[in-house]
């Protein structure tokens, strides 16, 4: 099975593979900033392990290339912006890298409309539902069109998964460095 993660240009992956925040002492701190009220990279990682053991391991993959609308403009920048890697996640799991599977199901775009499931870790600021066996995970199409700017939290509408990775770091051997599809 592949997966897809995007990582800002001028990264080092190939090199020293997909890190976790963990195991990111350079990771841009700004985003965890509101999310987690605290300042430094080791009182993040504190704050992800609070949430769940393996979170501060886990990385954001998506179940096919992301794809950007009209409406959804800051997609298009973000793809711009970053590199697109596959994830062989087959071999994590047959290499004994592979933890565990959370999905984050699309919020409902209503506010006032509840989620879909009340089953999960609903103490961090996202919904995840860990998943009996990584191959659950959907590859059923994603629809992109939900993405809309004005309504921020750009992947809050999709469905998104977080792999929890033994040692927070997926090496080099399992990944590769894709071209992403053009609109």
């Amino acid at each position: 099975m592949k997966l897809y993660h995007y990582i800002t240009k001028g990264n080092s992956a190939l090199k020293e593979g997909i890190l976790s925040f963990a195991q990111n002492p350079n990771a841009d701190l700004r985003y965890y900033y509101k999310r987690s009220g605290k300042k430094t990279h080791k009182d993040i990682v504190e704050w992800f392990e609070s949430c769940f053991k393996g979170r501060s391991r886990g990385i954001r993959v998506f179940s096919e290339p992301i794809k950007w609308t009209e409406r959804s403009l800051s997609l298009k920048e973000f793809i711009d912006n970053s590199d697109m890697f596959s994830i062989d996640l087959d071999a994590l799991y047959q290499d004994g890298l592979l933890e565990d599977v959370y999905v984050s199901p699309p919020i409902p775009i209503n506010p006032n409309e509840k989620p879909k499931t009340s089953i999960g870790i609903t103490n961090i600021d996202e919904v995840l539902i860990k998943l009996t066996n990584y191959t659950d995970i959907s590859l059923d199409p994603i629809d992109w069109s939900v993405c809309d700017d004005e309504l921020g939290r750009r992947f809050a509408f999709i469905r998104y998964y977080l792999i929890i990775i033994k040692d927070g770091v997926i090496p080099v051997k399992y990944i590769k460095l894709e071209t992403p599809p053009t609109k």
